[in-house]
């Protein structure tokens, strides 16, 4: 009897050791193979997570009575209107600067004579500066020429993926049906699902916030101090806000070389810091307030995603970081086995650990 208590307890223990192994040996495969094809799966990740993002704007609006021909063009016309908007604003404001560039670095250079003769003073060889200010300045020009060149592969890719959620938007309610039909309204993997859904929707919608709010900040310091291109830097500040920690400070670097460039070394500092007076007023002060406890992520494993899935997938992967920690939370949470890691890089409370969506005021929007 007690031989047959041990044998169980022994099957026992290996399942459980199997479970949470083969569920890392899995994820293991799935990232080797999102390494390999990255060129491909980084912009098809993007586009499902762009159409789980356009899904319940484009519900919303049947909810509110309009018809779902009227309610799909509507989004299209949205969609295209923003996107061409950003597009000309960009392109012309490259080609503007690719051509002043070399304007811009004499007047750097000149600006920051200081620095160069102070390393002179203690000893140090002031061609670093000089190389430096080229490097950077060299960057400058090659990404906005690659953006100028590869406009016309963008526009391509942008008409192919907005003919595709066309025909998502137009299928998503079906699509919800068969899906509950196959899987059971009880279905556990139908209600992470949705709760994926709604944690995604609610910290996009959030970010968009505070990033709106970080652009203005942008842009009102930038119209300050007179910078060139100020609508583009804020814009560029708002889009890679969406990258926890490091996209601000990226965002930051070509207004600041500029306004050193324009006004001098004083304005540079100034730029600076403002810059940094804004981001830690926007992620410490107001994102507590506005992010839910949907997305709640350790800063560690923040900060961890953001250089893994850059190196993954590149300037998308960086990205989509932070819905891919929360989508990494929502599977390890999914079993008892590995339910501890969930919780050590999230909180025992979190709908993504516990499973239990929180009450939303229309259903219609969920998968």
């Amino acid at each position: 009897m007690a031989q047959d208590h041990d044998s169980a307890s022994i099957a026992s223990s290996s399942r459980s050791i199997l479970r949470p192994t083969l569920l890392v040996a899995a994820m293991l495969i799935i990232l080797i193979i999102l390494k390999i094809g990255s060129a491909v799966a980084g912009p098809m990740l993007f586009f499902v997570f762009l159409a789980i993002l356009i899904v319940p704007l484009f519900n919303a609006l049947k909810v509110r009575g309009v018809s779902p021909a009227l309610a799909l063009i509507i989004m299209l016309v949205g969609i295209t209107v923003v996107f061409v908007g950003l597009i000309w604003l960009v392109l012309s404001s490259f080609s503007q600067m690719i051509d002043a560039l070399g304007q811009y670095m004499g007047d750097f250079q000149s600006n920051t004579q200081a620095v160069a003769n102070w390393l002179e003073r203690i000893q140090l060889d002031p061609v670093f500066w000089e190389r430096l200010n080229n490097m950077l300045f060299g960057y400058m020009d090659a990404i906005a020429r690659k953006v100028v060149v590869g406009s016309v592969a963008l526009i391509a890719g942008s008409i192919m993926a907005l003919i595709a959620l066309a025909f998502i938007m137009l299928e998503s309610e079906s699509f919800g049906l068969r899906l509950r039909r196959g899987l059971g309204d009880e279905s556990d993997i139908l209600r992470r699902m949705e709760l994926f859904q709604r944690s995604l929707w609610s910290y996009v919608v959030a970010r968009v916030k505070l990033n709106f709010l970080t652009g203005l900040g942008v842009f009102v310091m930038l119209i300050i101090f007179r910078v060139d291109y100020a609508l583009l830097w804020s814009i560029l500040a708002f889009f890679l806000s969406f990258i926890p920690y490091i996209g601000l400070i990226v965002a930051m670097i070509p207004p600041v070389l500029l306004g050193t460039a324009e006004s001098g070394m004083v304005v540079g500092v100034a730029l600076s810091i403002g810059y940094f007076i804004i981001n830690q007023a926007i992620e410490q002060v107001i994102e507590p307030r506005v992010v839910g406890k949907e997305m709640t992520l350790s800063p560690t494993l923040t900060l961890f995603s953001v250089i893994f899935w850059t190196w993954v997938l590149g300037g998308i992967g960086a990205m989509l970081a932070g819905p891919l920690a929360a989508l990494m939370i929502l599977v390890l949470g999914s079993f008892d086995d590995t339910r501890w890691i969930a919780i050590l890089f999230s909180s025992d409370d979190s709908p993504l650990v516990t499973g239990v969506l929180t009450p939303l005021v229309e259903k219609d929007n969920a998968v």
